[in-house]
């Protein structure tokens, strides 16, 4: 399907997102999925009431075999959308996941970074880095969509909070298939809803930064820390420009 490059940016620099329908093949993202449920369970073993509400958890995941696929990160359409808006030399700085399982609850309605300028909040500024998020597996109304407030990032934060609890602003509901490419703007304000199925819901988001942006705590794997985020041999093995989309990220020796 061809995707128009300009009406996707317009997209997100105006409601804050865009849909890139069927994009990612669903081959890859079952393997990916059937690869994550051990981490999964691992981590909920360790950490059984989540690390992002109840039964909700964020996991970082390794540019590395099984997880990483060069079509996610190297695939032209999402790289010319994320340049368009970001300009030229970005950088990928993280890669992980939210999962809710059953048991898990609405989270609070958030943005997942500040404005970068605290000081004057109505004044407006693109963005600074934009999230591509996929799921490897499809969104139904009972698994736990996720819901967003279109054109929130456009407004002072304590307002927009203030107009979507008040209904003013309504949360939609994204029901994403697997293989359909979510890129958001971060500061606008979303959530997670429950999962009431017996079948955990993984959510893969990589961010990507201006070439002067760069957040501390991504550099590393929450959830999953005593795995190598990159390690420089399967650096090598990347193309010209994974190898510079990657740059920023630690890398461990072999």
């Amino acid at each position: 399907m061809r995707i128009n490059i300009d009406k996707c940016s317009a997209e997100i620099l105006d409601i804050g997102y865009c849909i890139l329908p069927g994009h990612f093949p669903r081959p890859v993202l079952e393997t990916c999925r059937e690869a994550f449920l051990p981490l999964l369970a691992d981590v909920a073993d360790r950490i059984p009431d989540g690390n992002r509400g109840a039964r909700r958890w964020a996991i970082g995941l390794p540019f590395a075999a099984p997880f990483y696929h060069s079509g996610f990160f190297n695939d032209d359409t999402v790289i010319q959308i994320v340049s368009r808006i970001l300009g030229e030399n970005l950088h990928i700085s993280y890669y992980g996941t939210d999962t809710p399982a059953q048991g898990s609850e609405y989270q609070e309605v958030h943005a997942d970074l500040p404005f970068l300028f605290s000081e004057t909040p109505h004044h407006r500024h693109p963005p600074a880095l934009l999230a591509v998020r996929f799921t490897f597996v499809d969104v139904t109304p009972e698994n736990g969509p996720f819901e967003v407030a279109e054109r929130t990032q456009h407004l002072p934060r304590a307002e927009a909070l203030e107009k979507v609890n008040s209904g003013e602003i309504p949360l939609k509901q994204l029901m994403l298939k697997a293989g359909d490419v979510l890129i958001t703007d971060p500061r606008t304000l979303h959530r997670g809803t429950p999962n009431r199925t017996d079948t955990p819901r993984p959510f893969a988001v990589i961010v990507h930064n201006r070439h002067w942006y760069y957040l501390e705590h991504h550099g590393r794997l929450e959830a999953n820390e005593n795995t190598p985020i990159l390690t420089e041999s399967f650096y090598q093995t990347l193309s010209p420009r994974e190898r510079s989309l990657l740059r920023r990220v630690p890398r461990t020796p072999d």
